[in-house]
């Protein structure tokens, strides 16, 4: 059974897909393939639970790159990204991504 993924802002997350490196393009392109395809029985070290509304993509590798996103039903929210560069996710990443649910 597949998910179905929803990106908001979708030229933006282009965007932010282009200035990647080679590499960390090619593992995001694949992580968000896994994720379509396993959903909420995705874990660590693909993704981790973040709160009750959002799950962390979590891409590793030369770019530490993190997807924000939300489950209802069958399709997955795709909702902010970054690249991450603390060992915390920032409190303005997650008010970010609230803002941005709501646009669901």
């Amino acid at each position: 059974m597949s998910y179905e993924i929803c990106i908001l802002r979708i030229e933006e997350f282009k965007k932010f897909i282009s200035r990647l490196d080679k590499d960390s393009k090619a593992r995001l392109v694949r992580d968000i393939d896994f994720l379509k395809e396993n959903g909420s029985s995705l874990k660590m070290p693909f993704a981790k639970k973040i709160d009750k509304k959002f799950w962390e993509l979590r891409t590793s590798g030369k770019q530490r790159v993190r997807v924000i996103y939300s489950i209802k039903g069958m399709q997955i929210y795709v909702v902010h990204w970054f690249i991450k560069k603390t060992q915390r996710i920032p409190t303005k990443e997650l008010k970010t991504a609230a803002k941005r649910l709501t646009e669901i």
